[in-house]
């Protein structure tokens, strides 16, 4: 069910990056939540330079939206953004001013993983 979307600026990560990144997530967030790896998921979107803003002002800003089941405590949710974070600025150089971490949650009955209606946190 982990769903990653990363937005940067075209040409801030190179395929490289991009693969070393998902590789690195998908590591984490499998040893952090013990899901199997092949429930991670990672997009990766560009966007063109002048599309990106911070303060009003044209900026390579960097994202990155995690999409998970309901169910996790507040600390688990907190550990979680705090090494996401270590990780994205790793991989993308920027600096804390043009970082936005954010999770955003589903209740398990309205998501679906390998054609099945995914169970509840609490439920594994």
């Amino acid at each position: 069910m982990p769903l990653y979307t990363v937005m940067t600026q075209i040409g801030v990560l190179s395929d490289t990056t991009k693969a070393k990144f998902a590789g690195e997530l998908t590591a984490f967030h499998s040893e952090y939540s013990g899901v199997p790896k092949n429930w991670v998921h990672i997009i990766f979107q560009d966007y063109a330079p002048g599309s990106g803003f911070t303060a009003g002002e044209a900026a390579p800003a960097a994202s990155l939206t995690l999409l998970i089941r309901t169910g996790r405590s507040p600390d688990y949710k907190r550990g979680l953004l705090k090494r996401l974070w270590q990780l994205f600025q790793d991989a993308t150089g920027a600096p804390d001013d043009q970082i936005v971490l954010g999770i955003q949650e589903v209740p398990a009955s309205q998501a679906m993983e390998m054609g099945q209606i995914m169970p509840d946190v609490a439920d594994q």
